[in-house]
């Protein structure tokens, strides 16, 4: 075989993988992440029947009463992890977050990728968010924007008290897959131990509340109860 054409069906086969993991998302992949990235927390080991749905982006004035009416309905907790600017500028949203027993986590202060900040300008917007959510207390969990943080940020966020969170389900919301995959995606990862990932201060959620109540049942027919991340981290088997 010609050696360039090699070159050529390994990098088609390398995408090919990538793609496949990255829109299949099979749980065996799970293992080799937490290798790699042994500072972020993507499902808690447990043995009970818990899951945790997360929310992030928020909150927004209409999307995130709508999440909490469909969660409400379905007896279900949620962790939503809050932008610092937008906390600011909806303060009533986030007193009905806390008010429905939700939990609310770090998601930096501006919506925007902490890659390009420098360490003082990293803390500096993780400082004014929990100023911003100060009402509800500070948070423990960070998730930063878009997933991405260099390891030396996640460093200084967990040396200030922060567990980072990313997740095992993530349907990938806020590029509008149609509902049918954001069900299916999450529906196959729910597993004891679990942490979802949807958004709900997106430009537009419309798919992500049409498949939330689907899920929610799903959930409830595989015998699962749906609480914040924090709750299922205390249930860990690891814990002691």
């Amino acid at each position: 075989m010609n050696l360039g054409f090699a070159f050529f069906l390994t990098g088609i086969a390398l995408i090919a993988t990538g793609l496949f993991v990255f829109w299949i998302e099979p749980l065996s992949i799970l293992p080799a992440l937490e290798h790699l990235t042994p500072n972020i927390m993507y499902r808690v080991r447990t043995e009970l029947p818990l899951v945790a749905l997360s929310f992030d982006d928020g909150p927004h004035a209409a999307f995130t009463p709508q999440v909490l009416d469909i969660l409400q309905r379905h007896d279900a907790k949620a962790t939503f992890f809050l932008i610092g600017e937008r906390a600011l500028h909806h303060a009533n949203v986030l007193a009905m977050i806390r008010a429905g027993g939700h939990e609310v986590g770090n998601h930096y202060f501006r919506n925007r990728p902490t890659l390009t900040h420098s360490d003082a300008a990293f803390l500096r917007n993780l400082e004014q968010t929990e100023t911003a959510l100060n009402p509800a207390g500070k948070p423990t969990l960070f998730r930063p924007p878009g997933g991405l943080a260099w390891p030396r940020q996640i460093k200084l966020a967990r040396q200030r008290g922060y567990t980072c969170v990313l997740g095992c389900a993530y349907p990938h919301d806020p590029v509008h897959p149609p509902a049918w995959y954001i069900r299916w995606l999450v529906v196959k990862n729910l597993v004891p131990g679990a942490i979802v990932i949807l958004h709900d201060g997106i430009s537009d959620p419309s798919r992500t509340l049409q498949a939330l109540p689907f899920i929610l049942e799903a959930g409830h027919k595989k015998a699962l109860r749906f609480v914040p991340i924090g709750e299922l981290i205390s249930h860990s088997s690891e814990q002691g």
